[in-house]
């Protein structure tokens, strides 16, 4: 399982199988509203999550910050939930452009993502106008979108994946300001292209990124801290810290290593399944045989 408004169908069909059921956790609907300060609907849905995240024979959570909230909200699970993050496929497309990075007259910051609260959308723009000032020729890209926003409304300015990669490689350096990240695709598919980030120093980006290294981290909610961070990738680190994002993101994320995770999780499960179902069958069988019958 993957999406919780499924999960009578996911108990359905372990009921009539006897399948084993595993729930991989993308984003916890009470911390989006606690943490992330989400929608209203995210807490009345919340109770729909705890239930499939009690009943489920496996929970998988993307970093142990997240095991962590998983095991607070719904107590007695903790040794159900296992930790695997997402893969990503690579591309010769971005293999090119992360060998390709040169310095030249240009500077583009980008962000790609959901213009909401939560991803720190208020912050990049305030701090904006400071890194912005640090060079003559810095440019800041934003894209993405709304989740209210209708498709036809704004259907010509809806970018495709094709055109979304073109803009991971024309960029120079990748922001990702989150306030409450479970995991952040965004962030390996920007390694993938060789681009230094700066992100918020939460849940996911904590897991995927170390520090100085193949990113750097700001404060969450913090303006001067996010302006400090992209200032010093702007003068001089992104070309040593982006080799280094590249690298990392093809020896630890890429979709072969995570399935062998993936996998091994799996067949724990059913195992489990199995020794349940055998447990039943003796117990049945005992009741069977016993003289009072």
């Amino acid at each position: 399982m993957h999406v919780f408004w499924l999960a009578h169908v996911a108990a359905a069909v372990r009921k009539s199988t006897g399948a084993p059921l595993v729930y991989t956790v993308h984003s916890l609907d009470r911390a989006e509203y606690e943490l992330g300060q989400g929608p209203p609907e995210c807490l009345s849905q919340w109770p729909i999550q705890a239930d499939l995240i009690c009943d489920a024979d496996r929970i998988i959570a993307l970093t142990q910050e997240e095991r962590k909230l998983v095991g607070e909200y719904c107590r007695g699970v903790g040794h159900r939930v296992r930790v695997v993050g997402n893969g990503i496929a690579d591309s010769a497309h971005a293999r090119k452009h992360a060998r390709m990075r040169r310095s030249h007259d240009s500077v583009t910051v980008l962000y790609t993502g959901r213009f909401v609260d939560r991803k720190g959308i208020r912050e990049l723009l305030n701090a904006a106008p400071a890194f912005l000032r640090e060079e003559p020729h810095v440019r800041l890209v934003m894209a993405g979108g709304h989740r209210h926003a209708r498709a036809d409304e704004f259907e010509e300015y809806w970018l495709t994946s094709e055109q979304l990669d073109a803009w991971y490689a024309d960029a120079d350096i990748l922001v990702v300001p989150s306030w409450y990240e479970p995991f952040e695709m965004v962030i390996l598919e920007g390694e993938l292209y060789g681009l230094p980030i700066v992100a918020a120093l939460v849940g996911g980006p904590k897991k995927i990124l170390t520090s100085e290294r193949t990113g750097l981290f700001c404060e969450p909610k913090d303006v001067t801290s996010l302006e400090t961070q992209v200032i010093r990738l702007i003068r001089y680190l992104r070309f040593a810290i982006g080799r280094e994002a590249a690298a990392d993101v093809r020896s630890r994320w890429l979709h072969e290593q995570i399935l062998n995770r993936i996998n091994n999780l799996y067949a724990e499960a059913v195992s489990i399944r199995q020794d349940v179902a055998c447990e039943h069958k003796r117990h049945a069988n005992a009741f069977e045989d016993s003289p009072s019958r």
